[in-house]
């Protein structure tokens, strides 16, 4: 028995030490671009968490404000000419796709969590919605327009959004719409790297359980680039997330997108349409296919 409990108890410090290791690997700083490989969009408690999110109409974290979205969609619809053909990439739950739909557009929806896939089919049966991530969409001159809303573009990184840029010239029409915001310089000035921590003890945002949040936030290139990586830790594991966001002037962004076949058509400083003054947190382009 006593050999039992020494072995156990050896064992048991291992496992103790790899965890330790582990976690000295993972409170690193990330490099530049690195990617996690956690599930999260798909995840079963972090997409419900998401889809709260998204359906509070007074919440500015998984979508903007309710009243927001309807400035927006009724800028927007302004823009694309009526009766178009409308991609919306990162549809979400059909916050702007239903809004589209009922203004009489043919609207395709793509988003990469089966539960907001589930919620929008159910409270919308005009559009077309897709399960799927849109870096794999494959459509040849069917759309009118393309929308990707809240900064979504700046949240990939750039093998990411030269694989977008090529797949959203190829789905456009002749002289078809690309309408996206990104955040600017504003966002990220003057801040510094920073970690911190926070204990959920009846679960929270990253888990059900129990769990330990270790939060860094990094920042790279002269501040244009922001990494936040999450190391949630439960009773039972270790898991990591990193997102990041990419801070664009109107002449980066520029640099980045005309190589693909685009052309400016217009800017604002958001997606409500505010005229462009340079100075505001965002701003918004709509790109014309050459």
């Amino acid at each position: 028995m006593i050999r039992v409990l020494i072995g156990v108890t050896r064992l048991m410090q291992g496992k103790a030490n790899i965890m330790i290791n582990k976690l000295f690997l993972l409170l690193q700083k990330p490099a530049l671009w690195q990617r996690s490989y956690e599930p999260f969009w798909d995840d079963e408690h972090i997409s419900k968490g998401m889809l709260e999110a998204h359906l509070n109409p007074d919440s500015n974290t998984a979508s903007r404000k309710h009243s927001y979205i309807e400035r927006s969609v009724k800028w927007l619809t302004s823009i694309i000419p009526a009766g178009s053909k409308i991609l919306d990439l990162g549809c979400g739950p059909g916050l702007y796709t239903k809004r589209f739909s009922d203004a009489g557009y043919d609207v395709t929806g793509i988003d990469y969590s089966k539960r907001s896939i589930a919620y929008a089919k159910e409270h919308d049966t005009k559009t077309k919605y897709i399960y799927k991530d849109y870096l794999e969409m494959d459509y040849t001159g069917e759309f009118d327009a393309t929308t990707l809303i809240y900064c979504d573009y700046a949240a990939l990184i750039p093998g990411e959004r030269e694989i977008l840029l090529s797949k959203v010239q190829q789905a456009l029409k002749p002289n078809g719409l690309f309408i996206f915001d990104v955040f600017t310089g504003q966002t990220h000035r003057d801040r510094k790297d920073h970690t911190s921590w926070s204990y959920h003890e009846k679960g929270g945002f990253w888990s059900s359980k129990p769990h330990l949040c270790l939060e860094g936030e990094y920042y790279y290139e002269n501040n244009t680039v922001r990494g936040n990586k999450y190391i949630v830790i439960t009773e039972d594991d270790v898991h990591e997330y990193i997102t990041w966001d990419t801070a664009f002037t109107r002449h980066t962004l520029l640099d980045e997108v005309t190589p693909f076949g685009f052309q400016m058509h217009s800017i604002y400083d958001d997606v409500c349409g505010s005229p462009y003054t340079g100075e505001a947190d965002t701003l918004c382009i709509i790109l014309k296919k050459r």
